[in-house]
Formats: C-alpha cells, structure tokens, sequence
C-alpha cells in the first residue's frame, strides 16, 4: 500500500465524512471504496478481482478484538499484511 496526499474542497471533504460515517468505515477506507468501485465498474475482471481481495472493515474489526490499541496509527501496516 502507498501513502498520498489529496487536497480536497471542505464541501467535498465534509461529504465524504458522512458518507464514511453512514457506512461505519474509515474515511481512507471510503475514499478508497469509491476509487476502485469507479476504477474497476467497466472491467469484470477487474472488479472480479477486488472483491477477492479482504475488505479493511473486516480487518479493522480483527485488530480491534486483538486488542490493537495502535490501529487508527498502523491500520495500513495492518491492512497490507492483510492481504499477502
């Protein structure tokens, strides 16, 4: 996983907040869930692909039941291993 930085308007910013907060994810697992649902609807393959992949909720709620108390620093340390 690579880390960005994004400059986002404070009217798209907020509403990217409630959408992650309607949908109880983080706000980069959000951001990220909109990124590849645009990216990969055309391709079948593609999108087949993703939902192989495991989803950071699931991931967060494993670290949280471990007693991860650093999850919210290292979620994508966490979420990385994750998936190898």
């Amino acid at each position: 996983m690579k880390r960005t930085q994004i400059y986002f308007p404070k009217s798209l910013h907020q509403d990217l907040e409630i959408g992650a907060a309607m949908t109880k994810v983080s706000l980069s697992e959000f951001i990220r869930m909109i990124l590849e649902e645009k990216l990969y609807t055309k391709s079948i393959k593609k999108r087949a692909s993703f939902k192989k992949r495991a989803k950071p909720s699931i991931i967060a709620e494993s670290a949280v039941s471990l007693g991860k108390k650093n999850l919210a620093k290292n979620f994508d340390k966490y979420f990385e291993a994750s998936l190898k």
